[in-house]
């Protein structure tokens, strides 16, 4: 205890002052620096976790708040898309009034360069609303075929340019029924042949027959089977040849132009269309002979041979004509050889290869239309390839917004399968294209009301967010002016304390100096 430091009243009076008016500065400093008067829950409790809890609330808020600006960024793609394609529809729409515009002026000179070929026999099928399809080949009227079980004039021509419309069969065992003569059939043998003609067939399915001449020994044809185009021919006469199986894909309700040669001299048997090979046999120089059975157009009128040698073959055929559902025109038959050169001529004689060109020309626009559809995705959600997108405006999940994608791909718009080669095809392509522009318009309506709906929520949530805020600030904020008077107030209770303890300190030493002590104690 000797060496213990027992102060005076006056001196641990001031020096608790001093301490005091020291921890009053340190608060009003910290209050001045932060802006809070509530910087702990040691200030005041109540104030400190209501304002805690605000702010906890308003950080989800923020984070909702941040989703929904990433989810009308979605939409904001999905719009920028839809500009797009409705700026690509517009131009296909153009393009397809300008094919409209020039195919509806195109001429046709098909019929001039089949009869300049002199044909044995050449039906246009534009006149079948009698009994008789009447022969323009060499044969004449001897030649004329019969119209059987009904077969009737089509509604509308095959190409632009036609002169006429196509003669229509049903399916059922309507066709064509072209007599016996010796310039087609009888009594042969025919060592060349050529025969050609126009179709466009309501549906590819099924096994559907063109053209027949055919016999029990002898056959030469041409039919669809299954979504493909055969020519085939058969003989067991001198030497013999086939089955033969040339084949090509075709699709329904698009017009083509096909034919086959049978040249024995020359060892071939080829098959042809729109123009170009599509295959070649050697037939060991055989060629058909004798056939007395008559041919037929659109259904197997007597006998028949199929590449397959399978159900409906000759001699014991019971299983029905396999009738042809679909339009059919300019059947002509040959006993010369036409070349590539020839049928390329007559395809290029028809509006065909214009219509395919606008055809491609509108693929090309709608092939942007897919590349767009596809690239407008955003965070992996793409609202134009029918996937949705869910909105929440709340922490509980209570408040949201689904947006509901739609399919914007060529095929949901109605164009996948666009075509010219008839009047009412362009007419469609219009149709769908204007079609299609409507869907897209209407879709970017129902679009922008989501964004207005996000952006009103959106305004909501800021505010909402801001006044959480202000009530956190409200229950924690400082008065910068009374803190500040109170740090000057403390200050200056410092600098008198300081004074108060310089004195206190002044007079112990007096009071030791009296008794002798004060220098010891005071040593400086």
């Amino acid at each position: 205890m000797g060496n213990d430091i027992v102060l005076g009243s006056g001196l641990r009076n001031a020096l608790t002052s001093l301490k005091r008016t020291n921890n009053a500065i340190d608060i009003s400093s910290l209050r001045l620096a932060t802006g809070n008067r509530v910087n702990s829950a040691l200030d005041q409790p109540q104030n400190f976790f209501q304002a805690t809890s605000l702010r906890h609330t308003n950080e989800n808020f923020t984070s909702i708040l941040e989703k929904s600006q990433l989810g009308a960024r979605t939409i904001q793609e999905a719009l920028s898309g839809l500009e797009t394609i409705e700026n690509i529809l517009n131009l296909a729409e153009l393009k397809a009034l300008e094919a409209q515009d020039a195919l509806l002026e195109t001429s046709s000179a098909l019929t001039n360069l089949i009869l300049e070929d002199e044909p044995v026999a050449y039906f246009r099928l534009n006149d079948v609303t009698s009994t008789t399809a009447t022969n323009l080949g060499t044969l004449g009227a001897g030649g004329d075929g019969v119209n059987t079980n009904g077969v009737t004039q089509g509604d509308e021509i095959l190409f632009f340019g036609a002169g006429g419309k196509p003669a229509q069969f049903n399916g059922n065992n309507q066709f064509i029924a072209i007599p016996n003569d010796d310039s087609i059939n009888t009594p042969g043998p025919f060592p060349e042949r050529t025969v050609e003609l126009i179709f466009n067939a309501n549906t590819v399915s099924g096994r559907q027959v063109l053209f027949e001449e055919g016999g029990t020994v002898n056959s030469l044809n041409i039919y669809i089977d299954e979504g493909r185009l055969h020519v085939n021919g058969r003989t067991r006469s001198n030497g013999g040849f086939g089955p033969i199986n040339l084949s090509a894909p075709i699709e329904a309700g698009v017009s083509y132009h096909v034919a086959f040669t049978q040249d024995g001299p020359g060892s071939r048997f080829t098959g042809f269309l729109n123009g170009e090979s599509f295959g070649s046999v050697d037939i060991g120089g055989a060629f058909i002979g004798n056939h007395p059975n008559q041919n037929g157009i659109g259904a197997v009128n007597n006998n028949i041979y199929f590449h397959d040698d399978g159900p409906g073959n000759a001699p014991a055929r019971g299983n029905g004509s396999f009738a042809f559902d679909g339009q059919i025109s300019d059947v002509a038959i040959y006993n010369t050889i036409l070349d590539t050169n020839d049928f390329r001529a007559r395809y290029e004689a028809t509006s065909l290869p214009l219509s395919e060109k606008f055809r491609l020309d509108s693929v090309k626009f709608l092939e942007q239309v897919e590349s767009v559809t596809k690239d407008a995705s955003f965070r992996g959600i793409n609202l134009l390839r029918n996937e949705d997108l869910l909105i929440n405006f709340d922490d509980e999940n209570e408040s949201k917004l689904r947006v509901n994608g739609d399919n914007f791909s060529i095929e949901s718009l109605g164009l996948g399968d666009i075509n010219f080669q008839r009047p009412s095809q362009v007419e469609n392509a219009i149709r769908n294209i204007r079609n299609a522009i409507d869907q897209v318009r209407e879709y970017a309506t129902s679009l922008s009301r989501d964004v207005s709906i996000i952006n009103i929520r959106q305004e909501y949530t800021r505010n909402f967010i801001a006044i959480n805020e202000g009530g956190a600030t409200d229950l924690t904020i400082a008065d910068q002016n009374e803190e500040g008077a109170n740090l000057l107030a403390g200050q200056t209770r410092l600098a008198l304390g300081t004074t108060a303890l310089s004195l206190a300190s002044d007079s112990a030493r007096s009071i030791l100096e009296i008794f002798g002590t004060g220098s010891n104690l005071f040593r400086t």
